[in-house]
């Protein structure tokens, strides 16, 4: 899968993704079991990322930015209560380091996840390089930057970004 591709691409590419994770999700329930981190309450499970970036144009006044968006598929474990927290408090993104701001996603409701009882879904959630951060796209590019993703508040897990297949890879057990 190549670093660069247009917004038709990266829209189509992101609904297959969810689409196939989505009907994974549909055949693991069927075993009984989730594999998912367990995150008292909920588990999560991540998948595919990819990052887009876009360039303005000269002469617009606006700047050069980058998406970068990741399969998530979460699982209200307490089939009597629902619950709503700060997506920005659960999920979040380090590329060498350095932390990229959540966007959004069709999974949270103005950057809120929201689950009903017993609830499962997938969805992308999406963050955003700015321009200052441009040399952590080309890093992404060469496939040389250390991308991290945590997820939960306390415990939590931490994924690394492989760049065979876009994946995610779980570093350890819960911390």
């Amino acid at each position: 899968m190549a670093m660069k591709m247009d917004r038709r691409s990266f829209l189509k590419t992101s609904a297959a993704v969810a689409a196939a994770v989505s009907m994974t999700g549909l055949l693991g329930g069927c075993s009984g079991g989730d594999n998912g981190t367990d995150l008292g309450g909920f588990t999560v499970a991540v998948g595919e990322w990819s990052a887009v970036p876009y360039d303005q144009g000269i002469g617009t006044g606006k700047s050069w930015y980058a998406d970068f968006a990741v399969t998530v598929r979460v699982h209200n474990l307490d089939n009597s209560n629902g619950f709503s927290f700060p997506a920005k408090s659960v999920f979040m993104l380090k590329i060498n380091g350095q932390k990229v701001a959540l966007q959004g996603g069709d999974l949270l409701s103005n950057i809120t996840l929201v689950m009903k009882k017993g609830e499962r879904r997938t969805g992308i959630l999406t963050f955003r390089l700015d321009e200052s951060q441009k040399n952590l796209y080309q890093a992404m590019e060469a496939q040389t930057a250390d991308i991290k993703l945590t997820v939960g508040v306390d415990p939590t897990e931490t994924y690394t970004g492989v760049y065979e297949g876009y994946t995610f890879k779980k570093d350890s057990k819960l911390a």
